[in-house]
């Protein structure tokens, strides 16, 4: 097949999705003609209200590559094209000023596919199906080219309730691709309570991206951890993912257990340098890290805790699973049923009272913990290894690629 991945973000974008979709495209090139097309390749470095805006009109001039065998195509329009939209961009300051954030969408919509239609048409002619990863003014816009030119359209929405993903129009691209990726039964229940044909939906997951070996011993030596308990916190430092929770729940914990350790490890957000400060040097924050740093210091934790409140199947979650460690995982749609549904953790709340109630049960009860790091670890091995989650992505690709081939057919005729 020759697939077409369009993606918001792209690599070396660091996030949970653009993850997943590099692996996914890597891994479908071992047997197929793919390519990707992004619009984005690294964090905006604007202030928090005009990231919208930066992502959505103030598109810096990435230049394509080539990731391993996958031809990255960059999403940038032209200078000619930039020049055209100056008077459509001048409207878009008193909706910025008044932080109008549907308008700003709406208004995306449409500098988008005035600068991306046509390429996305072209592109869209020399393959036999779409992939989209990318919701909001992209998705719909890729969904456009590929009707326009007759071929198979599938998407991931990646909905977080209550965040993003939700409302109506993009509902209405769902309900208008051939087939929608859900990652969880309870992700699958969400889409079709919003309306999508559940004939339509199709459980596709995600894998955990780790490197061969790692070596958590040295990495307790590089960071003065010795042999004392770790509990590790590994995603963007923001509010939502819950690190400020974990960072409030270790002074409790310290009452108990004043040889717990915790380790932070992630890019984003702003935090306060202070807020890590601690007398004895038992928390370190790490930021943003390589894969195999990130890798050894799973390896090398006893409780692994995220308590996000909106995700759908965190990748690192599955990755502290492979190292066989326990997770605290949060309140998001369909992580109880993930985490405590397979008994491989805990779901806690973001408040600080109740995570440290579960991360001291944890610790005062080492053997029970491992049990769930266990368990975690065969649920990966089961469900979430690539192959898995790559074969049941290329089996609707070809059933929505012959759909659409007989109706180009019965057009014909």
């Amino acid at each position: 097949m020759r697939i077409l991945i369009v993606a918001q973000r792209y690599h070396p974008f660091v996030g949970g999705v653009e993850t997943q979709t590099r692996l996914f495209a890597n891994e479908l090139a071992k047997r197929h003609s793919v390519r990707v097309a992004a619009a984005n390749f690294e964090v905006p470095k604007v202030p928090p209200r005009l990231d919208v805006l930066a992502e959505n009109m103030l598109v810096p001039q990435y230049e394509s590559y080539v990731d391993g065998d996958v031809p990255v195509v960059a999403l940038a329009p032209s200078i000619g094209q930039r020049l055209t939209m100056l008077p459509i961009a001048a409207r878009a300051i008193p909706i910025l000023r008044r932080y109008r954030y549907q308008q700003l969408l709406a208004f995306g919509f449409r500098w988008y596919r005035m600068a991306w239609l046509n390429q996305l048409r072209r592109m869209a002619r020399e393959v036999d199906v779409i992939h989209s990863v990318a919701g909001g003014y992209l998705g719909w816009t890729a969904l456009e080219a590929a009707r326009a030119e007759g071929k198979a359209f599938a998407c991931t929405p990646y909905v977080h309730p209550g965040q993003h993903g939700a409302d109506a129009a993009n509902v209405a691209y769902y309900k208008n691709s051939d087939a929608v990726f859900a990652l969880l039964e309870t992700d699958k229940k969400l889409l079709v309570d919003l309306g999508v044909d559940a004939s339509s939906v199709h459980l596709s997951g995600v894998v955990p991206l780790l490197p061969e070996t790692s070596d958590p011993l040295s990495f307790r030596e590089r960071h003065g951890l010795g042999d004392a308990p770790v509990v590790l916190y590994v995603g963007r430092m923001v509010e939502y993912k819950g690190y400020d929770v974990v960072l409030k729940a270790a002074r409790r914990i310290w009452a108990d257990f004043p040889d717990v350790h915790f380790v932070f490890v992630g890019p984003g957000g702003d935090p306060d340098a202070s807020e890590f400060q601690d007398e004895k040097g038992r928390i370190h924050f790490l930021g943003k890290v390589s894969e195999q740093e990130k890798a050894d210091a799973l390896a090398a934790c006893t409780i692994f805790s995220m308590p996000s409140r909106f995700e759908i199947l965190p990748a690192v979650y599955l990755e502290a699973w492979s190292y066989g460690k326990p997770v605290v995982g949060g309140t998001a749609n369909g992580l109880k049923e993930l985490v405590e549904g397979n008994g491989a953790g805990r779901i806690s709340t973001q408040e600080p009272e109740e995570l440290t109630a579960i991360l001291k049960g944890m610790l005062a009860n080492p053997e029970e913990a491992a049990e769930m790091g266990r368990r975690g670890r065969q649920l990966v091995e089961e469900r979430y290894t690539t192959a898995a989650v790559v074969r049941s992505i290329e089996s609707v690709f070809e059933g929505i690629v012959q759909n659409a081939e007989q109706e180009v057919h019965q057009t014909v005729n």
